[in-house]
């Protein structure tokens, strides 16, 4: 595998994942279908239309075969709320869809992520707005409990064989998952005791509970297959099994990246980059 995707073009960033597959964006509204794990790689057709300069996009990939994938565009309508542009791989050309989130509030920048077969960002009422490419189908949910405080951390992800919307919530005493279920409940996965302790002496903690730190940790956006979380725990990254409670340092070439820079998780797979249909 080459985790540094020297294989792309230059000027390539990652903005989202699903089962196996990596969307890059890159100048001129240019985006990269890739498998870091196969350095395979498809350059997608331009949009019609130029998309802003940081969009909020999703990829959304099958996960019976991951090479039919849709990536999604959330667009800012002029009349408010949100519409959306589609690229589809089985067309290989570009849609826009007949659904419009009206009611949509803005949204938050790098938190696009995909889950049974749908588009979700954070917004920042704070709500999630959703977007299934296959039902045409928009819609605003509410958050869990207490993510809805302005004073809390939050992010979705996608954990567990079930392949559902999840969300990582850091509240006052504990970092708590939830996944989204039937008529958009929230349920409870697990949670992690938090112990925020004082001083200037760094923090050692590498597994068990509670999680030691200086600061409260700040939840990333995650994807795996067993419920693990990725979190930033005082200058560095780590994913945390909530079942097994194992803890695993995400390692980088070079300097680790910044307390507010983006983050990509995926999975590691052999899944193929099918060649894109003629649109």
């Amino acid at each position: 595998s080459d985790p540094s995707l020297s294989f792309l073009p230059p000027a390539a960033a990652a903005r989202s994942s699903s089962f196996g597959l990596l969307l890059l964006r890159g100048p001129w509204s240019t985006y990269y279908v890739c498998n870091p794990a196969t350095a395979e790689c498809r350059t997608i057709p331009r949009p019609p239309k130029p998309h802003p300069y940081d969009p909020a996009v999703a990829l959304v990939a099958s996960p019976v075969d991951p090479a039919r994938f849709h990536l999604v565009c959330a667009i800012e309508a002029s009349g408010g709320g949100y519409r959306f542009e589609i690229f589809s791989s089985i067309s290989g050309s570009w849609r826009q869809a007949c659904a419009v989130a009206a009611s949509a509030d803005p949204i938050v920048p790098g938190s696009g992520v995909s889950a049974a077969g749908a588009a979700y960002w954070r917004t920042s009422t704070p709500a999630v707005l959703a977007y299934d490419p296959e039902a045409d189908e928009a819609r605003v949910i509410l958050p869990p409990p207490r993510c809805g405080d302005a004073s809390e951390l939050w992010q979705l992800g996608k954990a567990g064989d079930h392949g559902r919307l999840c969300c990582a919530c850091v509240t006052g005493s504990a970092v708590v998952v939830y996944c989204l279920g039937p008529a958009d409940e929230w349920t409870v996965l697990g949670s992690l005791p938090l112990a925020v302790v004082g001083g200037s002496e760094a923090v050692e903690w590498d597994s068990g509970d509670p999680i030691a730190c200086k600061e409260p940790p700040r939840p990333l956006r995650f994807e795996s297959t067993n419920l693990e979380v990725v979190l930033w725990v005082d200058g560095r990254v780590l994913a945390v099994d909530l079942e097994s409670r194992r803890v695993r340092e995400v390692r980088f070439n070079g300097p680790v990246p910044g307390h507010d820079e983006d983050y990509v998780s995926y999975i590691s797979t052999v899944a193929p980059v099918a060649p894109l249909a003629s649109g």
